[in-house]
């Protein structure tokens, strides 16, 4: 039953996996099953989607078991891959339920037990040594390769999207060095690896030559999107962090770099699914994409952000953002917004405190009741998904005394 619950929501914690392989492993002998610490974890995920209901009393029992079984794994070495989902499900668990601190501390060892497997390395190369003393050599099976890839990029939208929020470095390197970047092939559908189509090509940085415009007939899952709309998202904070504030008198244009991401960004919006089509694809395709949608719009964000209060056409650029992501929400459904994202929550914030800037900015009333609608509509958005997700009722409530001040 638990699993029942469970398996709608996987994609909402990042978690990419075939429920009947998961389903049929519990027939098998234990040795042969999922680790204790992924099938803990999504126990734990099903108790805290119950909520309110009698089931997530189990909340903490779980969160017991799933610990235990966490260092067990560790210190046994086997199933490590089960050890990264389960770490990063645990990790989603916390951040979810605005209990940051443990939710950081494991995002930061699920990937770095990414990078010391070798997960974000080419699946099709031989394993290095290293690898070879766990069980990460790779399957020729096509789903069980399949869930390896899928795995690495469950921790890459972990380690990026919440690096970016909780103001800490991401942990999965992605530099020049072969051993340092990431080269892991771009995430298919389950279907696809299910039916043996894994894209044999041998990648090489595989999120820097997206950056750099490259483009692969493999890069246009749900999934990949996902993954892209992350990398952009955490190259626009980098970029905004890494501008010296000093040099804002002498700006007269932005920075080259600023704008080559800009110009990425709006490309990469061209290249998804237009909102308006997302109601024809699976719910968790939908859902999938509604965060990238959103993800790319707060990059921008993000990217004009530190530029915004000293040039008035980057100050609309980013307001013209904001706005974009309220336009994403008017395709979010009462049913949607159990499935969210919780990445979702911060972006609306995001949009939230640019659009209450502009408000503070505003002369014309008529000018200022538009973007209080706006602003309304995120405020009922953010309220809407809080039961849910308790790490956004923070977040709403903050905006809420914002507007009440204005």
């Amino acid at each position: 039953m638990l699993l029942d619950i469970f398996s709608p929501h996987r994609r909402q914690c990042g978690l990419d996996i075939h429920m009947g392989r998961v389903l049929d492993s519990l027939a098998l002998p234990a040795e042969e099953q999922r680790h204790p610490a992924l099938m803990n974890a999504m126990y734990l995920w099903a108790c805290f989607i119950s909520r309110p209901e009698p089931l997530c009393q189990h909340e903490d029992h779980y969160l017991g078991l799933t610990l235990d079984a966490l260092r067990d794994g560790l210190r046994d070495g086997e199933k490590i891959v089960d050890i990264i989902q389960g770490s990063c499900l645990l990790s989603m668990y916390f951040l979810a339920n605005g209990r940051i601190l443990e939710g950081s501390y494991h995002a930061t060892a699920a990937a770095a037990l990414t990078v010391q497997c070798g997960l974000h390395l080419n699946t099709h190369q031989d394993s290095a040594d290293l690898q070879d003393s766990y069980d990460t050599k790779p399957s020729r099976t096509g789903v069980k390769e399949g869930e390896r890839i899928l795995a690495f990029w469950q921790v890459y939208n972990l380690d990026r999207c919440w690096s970016v929020i909780l103001r800490k470095p991401s942990i999965i390197p992605d530099g020049l060095d072969p051993r340092q970047s990431i080269n892991c092939p771009w995430p298919q559908d389950l279907a696809e690896y299910e039916a043996g189509y894994i894209n044999a090509g041998p990648p090489f940085q595989t999120i820097r030559g997206f950056i750099d415009g490259e483009v692969s007939h493999s890069s246009f899952s749900a999934q990949a999107m996902r993954v892209k709309a992350s990398a952009l998202f955490s190259r626009a904070d980098q970029l905004a962090s890494s501008w010296d504030p000093s040099l804002k008198q002498t700006l007269t244009s932005l920075p080259e770099d600023i704008r080559a991401l800009e110009t990425s960004i709006a490309q990469f919006i061209t290249t998804l699914m237009p909102l308006d089509q997302l109601d024809a694809i699976s719910l968790e395709d939908k859902h999938t994409l509604l965060a990238a949608h959103t993800l790319a719009h707060t990059a921008s964000i993000q990217l004009y952000r530190p530029f915004a209060q000293d040039n008035p056409i980057v100050f609309e650029k980013c307001s013209r953002s904001a706005r974009a992501c309220v336009a994403v929400i008017k395709h979010i459904t009462e049913r949607d917004f159990t499935f969210l994202d919780p990445i979702i929550g911060p972006c609306w914030s995001y949009a939230a405190d640019t659009l209450i800037m502009e408000l503070e900015a505003q002369e014309a009333w008529t000018l200022e009741t538009d973007v209080r609608n706006q602003c309304t509509t995120l405020l009922f958005s953010m309220t809407a998904l809080s039961p849910y997700l308790p790490i956004v009722a923070i977040a709403a409530t903050k905006v809420q005394k914002r507007l009440s001040e204005l």
